[in-house]
């Protein structure tokens, strides 16, 4: 289990909900697309498939995870059997995005993103991408 000082807690309750969520889960996907191209190939035969569709799924993982902050593995198990057993994702990509996320809010909050928020986000992304790769054998 991690420990969540109340800070980091603030940091991510707040910020989480006071951002343009599923415009910023887009541009990570479109970066982590341009940067690591070969991520999109499980994307390019789904059809239907949309970056901004796929951003507010994201999005919405990403919800649970800030709201059960001290709880992420239970509640992403299923989320994570999805993705390990039926979606067959390669669990590599999960932190490519995350990593990319954390690029957009730095770009997004400027010199308000400071080494202190960073290291609280990449906590906050490490417990993610630990949870939704738990299931994968």
């Amino acid at each position: 289990m991690v420990h969540w000082t109340q800070e980091e807690k603030e940091e991510i309750t707040h910020a989480w909900g006071s951002i343009d969520k599923i415009k910023l889960i887009s541009s990570a996907l479109g970066r982590m697309f341009k940067v690591y191209p070969w991520t999109f190939r499980y994307f390019k035969d789904r059809h239907g498939f949309t970056v901004q569709g796929h951003a507010a799924k994201v999005s919405g993982a990403l919800d649970t995870a800030v709201s059960h902050l001290d709880d992420v593995k239970s509640h992403f198990k299923v989320l994570s059997s999805k993705h390990a057993d039926e979606l067959y994702v390669d669990a590599g990509s999960f932190h490519l995005l995350t990593d990319c996320i954390i690029i957009e809010m730095a770009w997004s909050k400027k010199d308000k993103f400071t080494p202190h928020i960073h290291a609280t986000w990449d906590k906050f992304f490490k417990v993610v991408v630990d949870a939704i790769s738990k299931q994968y054998i």
